[in-house]
């Protein structure tokens, strides 16, 4: 399989819609930094160098696990949650 390279209007487009009231990832850089900061550049090298390389960084692949209720009603049974999983 091969992954195109990604172009710097690509990404620009991308990060322009960001939500800004989400939450930050594992590095701690919430999506207003990233709109505001100039780090288009950057970042287009670094996806660019993982996609020629075929190599991710660990720090790409972090999860986060959060447990959620299904129902209000009913938070003694343990089958009414439900496990979500974040990939950042």
């Amino acid at each position: 399989m091969f992954i195109h390279p990604v172009s710097y209007e690509e990404l620009n487009r991308l990060i322009t819609c960001l939500n800004t009231s989400k939450s930050a990832g594992p590095d701690n850089i919430g999506p207003t930094l990233v709109k505001s900061a100039y780090i288009c550049e950057p970042l287009l090298h670094i996806f660019n160098l993982s996609i020629s390389n075929g190599i991710v960084p660990d720090q790409l692949k972090e999860q986060t696990r959060v447990v959620k209720i299904k129902s209000s009603n009913f938070t003694l049974y343990i089958n009414m949650y439900v496990q979500v999983i974040i990939i950042m």
